[in-house]
């Protein structure tokens, strides 16, 4: 059964200008530079695929995944988006033995959510519920990517490096993770153990916040504590 999503609601809609603008920091020169051409993208169906871009939107990406976490009244609710080749290595249906057995390792390794996070003590928090969605579990959809509608001839070449193919099936794997806290007033700190689960695959994590303080947003590349307040 799909969690209901009660905590990343309008208060996370309404920091959602305040965290893309940490983002946007971090990209400052970037933006500078292309910010004509990425507007012209999004203006004009069909012109210039622009690589950054196609990176703060959320675009499948190997080695990279996204947390959000939103604190609420009643506690905390935890949200990962990662290519399933982060978290089990491939993302091809599992048809062989060690695959499936990969994937279920993984599955049950996600689904442990005290053991992916560290909360403050203080604010007494139990993981309540976990859901793992993914298209080599059944439960979502893979994405094709097909580029062609999206770069004109002369952009082949200069996208030659990309990681993937052309055509390539991508599957995602997205966790919700709720956690009911009996002093959710004490909120102060989420460590994040993710890195040292998934030591293969988990190179970059972009992590954003909310709670009823503000927003904020950091990018890891090991494990750290995340300061809510």
């Amino acid at each position: 059964m799909k969690l209901p999503y009660t905590l990343i609601s309008t208060l996370s809609l309404l920091a959602a200008l305040s965290i893309g603008n940490v983002y946007a920091d971090d990209h400052k020169h970037e933006a500078h530079d292309d910010g004509k051409a990425k507007t012209e993208a999004h203006e004009h169906e069909g012109h210039k695929h622009e690589a950054e871009g196609h990176e703060e939107h959320g675009a499948h990406e190997h080695g990279v995944a996204t947390l959000s976490i939103a604190a609420g009244e009643s506690g905390l609710e935890i949200m990962l988006e990662s290519p399933a080749a982060n978290i089990v290595g491939f993302e091809h249906a599992a048809s062989s033995d060690e695959d499936k057995q990969k994937l279920a390792d993984a599955k049950a390794k996600l689904e442990a959510g005290a053991d992916l996070f560290s909360i403050n003590p203080e604010a007494e928090c139990t993981l309540k519920s976990a859901e793992v969605v993914s298209a080599l579990l059944g439960n979502a959809e893979a994405e094709k990517e097909d580029h062609d509608h999206e770069h004109k001839d002369g952009d082949k070449e200069e996208h030659a490096d990309h990681e993937h193919e052309e055509g390539e099936t991508h599957s995602d794997m997205d966790v919700t993770w709720a956690f009911a806290c009996a002093k959710p007033a004490e909120l102060k700190e989420v460590t994040t153990k993710l890195f040292a689960a998934f030591p293969d695959g988990l190179q970059k994590l972009k992590a954003e916040w909310v709670t009823d303080k503000g927003a904020s947003a950091q990018e890891l590349d090991k494990d750290a504590t995340l300061k809510l307040n």
